[in-house]
């Protein structure tokens, strides 16, 4: 068996050693895929405001304006002010707190007569933050001030390959060890910002090291945006070669700019 290599994600598949034989021409598509520790959690959510009778963070409506971002069956749901004050600490009362239902505080149950603002996150099963990841990122190293990976500047270098929210992000050195087991005091680690790791941070005479990031997307993002399959070339001469150049000019702005994943298979499937 021949193995053949994703260069974007280091992931393998196999695929039966027939080239030569005209019956099992290689296809070939392009995918485009779109941690707070070990848990899966979604993004913060902030929908409603308390202006009104209340700030109601109900999850169907969530899923309304956020479709694809948040799993099919919460397992837990946390809520805190826009000022990240855990709601189980201020001290108001809530009418509802559930992952299954949402979030909700009334005006008129609260002492004061208002309810703070208020974000939610659910928490999911490990496989909704597992089944969509970027390819990892490298765009700074620590020559400058630090590494700055930042989402911002990622999304500029990398157009289309990061979801408009990500669910979570992972950083390690590019040996491999992750950032939260390095011991480096980390500047920015979230969704919003990105990852930065600053020098004067350190402790002293120590400097960040070089870091890549990934970022965990909504599961559309990666199933939804994929090519057709592309068959240009048979095995007849010396080999079957489906290349991006070659692609490109047959199949003209069929294929985005930074195909981030491809897939081969034989005709046959």
């Amino acid at each position: 068996m021949k193995r053949l290599a994703s260069p974007s994600l280091g992931q393998t598949s196999t695929l039966p050693n027939t080239m030569g034989k005209l019956q099992n021409l290689i296809l070939v598509a392009l995918l485009v895929l779109p941690t707070e520790g070990s848990r899966c959690t979604t993004y913060w959510f902030d929908r409603d405001d308390p202006s009104g009778k209340g700030d109601y963070e109900i999850l169907s409506e969530l899923r309304k304006e956020y479709p694809g971002e948040i799993c099919a069956q919460p397992i837990g749901i946390e809520a805190e002010t826009l000022e990240g004050q855990p709601a189980s600490t201020t001290g108001q009362i809530f009418k509802l707190s559930s992952p299954s239902e949402g979030f909700a505080c009334v005006n008129q149950d609260q002492k004061g007569g208002f309810c703070q603002d208020y974000k939610v996150r659910f928490i999911c099963p490990p496989d909704f933050c597992s089944a969509c990841k970027t390819q990892w990122f490298d765009r700074d190293d620590p020559s400058g001030h630090g590494d700055f990976e930042t989402l911002a500047e990622l999304r500029r270098e990398y157009p289309d390959q990061i979801c408009p929210r990500p669910i979570q992000i992972e950083a390690r050195t590019l040996s491999g060890v992750l950032a939260s087991e390095t011991g480096q005091n980390i500047s920015k680690f979230d969704t919003t910002v990105g990852f930065v790791c600053v020098h004067a941070h350190q402790k002293p005479l120590q400097f960040c090291h070089d870091y890549k990031v990934q970022f965990t997307c909504p599961e559309s993002f990666c199933s939804t945006c994929k090519t057709q399959w592309f068959d240009r070339d048979d095995p007849s001469g010396h080999g079957d070669y489906e290349t991006l150049a070659e692609l490109r000019k047959e199949y003209p702005n069929q294929i985005c700019q930074n195909p981030i994943r491809i897939e081969a298979r034989t005709l046959s499937g």
